[in-house]
């Protein structure tokens, strides 16, 4: 008979739904929204800090939302596979399902303060990462 102790580190780490640990925390602030070409789109600045304390900013690409009027801060909780992370993790495009998250190739966006928000484009705004501040 084998027995397994978690630790403290492990409970904080681990995702709610046991599919991944948590890699850090993404927090976004829209702007005003962009015309494009085909359309509107929301613009937010977004900053994601890994467990670690290490930052990278992202520029972001959201649906527009009928009655929204001025910024507004979303924040997600990062999950991935391991709970590690690296420069440029979240660029790409994320897709929402029926429960709120929100996923893409190499991660989950798990909705801390984001309800509603069903798309979500991100790119890394530099090839590096910001040290700890």
């Amino acid at each position: 008979m084998r027995t397994t102790l978690a630790t403290a580190a492990d409970a904080r780490t681990t995702d709610a739904t046991g599919e991944g640990r948590v890699a850090g925390t993404l927090t976004c602030e829209t702007r005003t929204d962009l015309g494009l070409v085909f359309g509107t789109a929301r613009v937010a600045a977004c900053t994601f800090v890994a467990e670690d304390g290490r930052r990278q900013p992202y520029a972001a690409l959201l649906p527009p939302r009928e009655g929204e009027a001025g910024p507004r801060i979303l924040a997600w909780r990062v999950v991935t596979a391991d709970g590690t992370s690296r420069p440029g993790l979240l660029d790409g495009s994320f897709n929402g399902d029926a429960a709120g998250a929100l996923h893409g190739t190499a991660a989950r966006l798990s909705p801390l303060d984001a309800a509603a928000e069903t798309d979500l484009r991100l790119a890394a705004e530099s090839g590096t990462e910001i040290g700890l501040r």
